[in-house]
């Protein structure tokens, strides 16, 4: 199962700043729209590093959360009844509420008369994003949805489609570990790729991802030129983790591996996209950020493409449209209806015509027509 596309701009941005709070906090807002959720968190019961712990809310009561951190995290009886089931305990895997712990036998608790119960908090649907197994990694890190009493308790397919996302999800988490843990230099490092308007990857010998700057992170996030498996590098457009394998090796003996790339779907376009596969010799400060990085890869977009995207962003800074709202001009552009759009999102057409009216309020237009003239051409072939 793919996960879903209408999260990618929320989890790039969470990738691209992954220790910035509002970065999660715009990844659990889209989560929380995708699922029909009242709250979300995401948080590291155990294992962070001393006075780091992760975890950043939107929808809990600001003066429960202290009370969660410090106390009933650890006292959590949905993640105890995981661990008796055996149930969304292992990376990757989710859970709901009411096979974790009958809902009958939570009300006895003293978690749901002191927790649960002032914060409103009734159904649960829990991902393990990283289960700890390598600390160096991440700490053990979960992310709970939840919904308010008096709405339907989360499904089982609700549950298949949040594991979904987990991939994506767990390369934002390791991006944020890598630069809590980092060195002056590597943040410094890190900043300095970041303002590089070209895709720029660090890898280690194994293909693992130590750092993506802004713009990677974005073309991460749409996987059209890159796939990625278990945090490593596993696809360069045509090239399969046989090719990509052997391009390694050759960039560890000191030799430049440049691909033109192109996907099934491009079919070998007159404007492919070129990565480059630099090595990465001891004396390179990226050695000095990042001990383990072998090589630097570097992708050259279409020139057509790349315009597109500094459009969008533009216009996203110009408007200050969140990336749900920019996806929803973007689709109107390309002459979808709201009720197409609500249907490709996965969302409701109310949440569309949300989106909507705070769209207009912020370009100040009062129809789709006068949208469309005002920002123009937006169709992006293969977005």
């Amino acid at each position: 199962m793919s996960w879903d596309a209408g999260l990618n701009p929320a989890i790039a941005a969470a990738c691209a700043a992954a220790t910035d709070a509002s970065r999660w906090e715009t990844m659990l807002e889209a989560l929380c729209e995708r699922f029909g959720a009242t709250a979300a968190a995401i948080h590291t019961p155990r294992g962070a590093p001393a006075g780091k712990p992760l975890f950043v809310d939107i929808g809990l009561p600001k003066h429960t959360v202290p009370d969660y951190i410090d106390y009933w995290s650890q006292r959590d009886p949905w993640f105890a009844g995981a661990a008796t089931k055996e149930i969304c305990v292992r990376t990757g895997e989710c859970g709901i509420g009411r096979e974790l712990c009958e809902w009958s036998e939570l009300e006895r608790m003293d978690y749901y008369h002191e927790f649960a119960a002032p914060t409103g908090v009734h159904g649960l649907l829990a991902m393990i994003v990283d289960d700890g197994s390598r600390p160096a990694q991440a700490p053990l890190t979960a992310i709970g949805l939840y919904r308010r009493p008096g709405l339907e308790e989360f499904s089982y397919q609700d549950k298949r489609a949040f594991e979904a996302v987990h991939k994506p999800l767990q390369l934002a988490l390791h991006a944020h570990w890598s630069l809590v843990r980092s060195t002056p230099v590597e943040k410094a490092t890190a900043d300095a790729f970041d303002v590089v308007p070209k895709p720029l990857v660090v890898l280690a010998a194994t293909g693992a991802i130590l750092h993506a700057n802004v713009a990677a992170a974005a073309l991460l996030s749409r996987s059209d030129w890159i796939g990625i498996r278990n945090g490593k590098l596993a696809r360069l457009g045509q090239l399969g983790p046989e090719a990509v394998e052997a391009s390694l090796r050759e960039v560890a003996r000191g030799l430049i591996q440049t691909h033109v790339l192109w996907t099934p779907e491009t079919a070998r376009p007159s404007a492919p996209a070129i990565a480059r596969l630099v090595p990465l010799d001891e004396g390179n400060a990226c050695r000095l950020a990042w001990p383990h990085a072998v090589a630097l890869l570097m992708v050259e977009e279409p020139p057509e493409r790349e315009a597109s995207d500094r459009r969008l962003e533009a216009l996203a800074q110009q408007y200050r449209l969140t990336p749900s709202e920019l996806q929803l001009v973007v689709q109107l552009s390309e002459g979808a209806r709201p009720a197409q759009v609500a249907e490709r999102c996965g969302i409701s057409i109310n949440t569309v015509r949300t989106h909507l009216r705070n769209i207009f309020d912020k370009t100040g237009v009062r129809r789709q027509s006068e949208l469309i003239r005002l920002l123009g051409p937006l169709a992006l072939s293969g977005r």
